[in-house]
């Protein structure tokens, strides 16, 4: 979705993610406008929700098929995760740091002051 900035009329796009994720946002949250930032001047510009969804109108199978898809996805690293533990019995770990002394500042002007 092309769109104007308001302020310096640079002109930019919204891509179909984030279209996507604007438009959850805004009906979960029951808003009327999307705050479209401009990367030249980085100022908010308004955006109906009416006009995106004309221009991305399947947006709701979208949203069902990422969240098939992203809980396909999470199920396979979950048996990922799961087969890389079992073979790491013992995790890595790293020997533990040596404590420095700390002296005072006064101790150390003192010691200077005699030398």
């Amino acid at each position: 979705m092309q769109l104007r900035c308001t302020y310096c009329q640079t002109m930019f796009a919204l891509g179909r993610d984030d279209m996507l994720a604007a438009l959850e946002h805004m009906e979960e949250n029951k808003l009327i406008y999307h705050d479209a930032h401009c990367p030249k001047c980085r100022k908010a510009n308004r955006v109906e929700r009416a006009r995106m969804e004309r221009s991305f109108p399947d947006w709701k199978t979208a949203i069902k098929t990422m969240a098939k898809e992203a809980s396909r996805v999470e199920i396979e690293t979950g048996k990922q995760v799961a087969d890389s533990t079992v073979e790491k019995s013992t995790p890595n770990r790293k020997p533990a740091a040596k404590k420095v002394k700390k002296h005072s500042v006064k101790k150390n002007l003192a010691e200077t002051k005699k030398k």
